[in-house]
């Protein structure tokens, strides 16, 4: 537990979720859909916050790393930290953690990548980082 914290020292929570039945499959596990869904939209309000502008749109989600299952009732915890920033673009790390309350344990559920675009008001990205300097 105290080595996958020192591994969040660098990273803030993004968003937090509890796993419910609609959340599992058939053998007891959180779909990979769902939480994929959870980081995207964790870490989209996070670039939003950071950037202070909002007209964003997920263009990849690269090395998504699937490491353990997460079950009925953990807290998912989605953690985030901006890895790279283009002229239009800002790509964030995340990690998902399951923190089962009852057990006080914490797994990483998934790592992924996720680049988002910046758009102007007609839905085409444009250089928003150009002139932008260090969050």
């Amino acid at each position: 537990m105290q080595d996958l914290k020192a591994k969040l020292q660098d990273m803030e929570l993004a968003s937090q979720h509890i796993v419910m039945a609609k959340d599992l499959n058939a053998h007891g596990n959180l779909f990979g859909g769902t939480i994929l869904a959870w980081i995207d939209e964790g870490c989209a309000m996070y670039v939003m916050g950071k950037i202070k502008y909002s007209n964003i749109v997920t263009v990849n989600m690269q090395d998504v790393n699937f490491s353990s299952p997460g079950r009925l009732g953990d807290i998912v915890q989605i953690y985030a930290k901006v890895e790279k920033i283009g002229n239009s673009s800002i790509t964030i790390y995340s990690k998902a953690i399951a923190n089962d309350v009852a057990k006080q344990s914490l797994s990483e559920i998934i790592a992924c990548k996720i680049t988002y675009v910046c758009l102007d008001e007609f839905q085409k990205p444009f250089p928003y980082f150009k002139n932008y300097v260090k969050i």
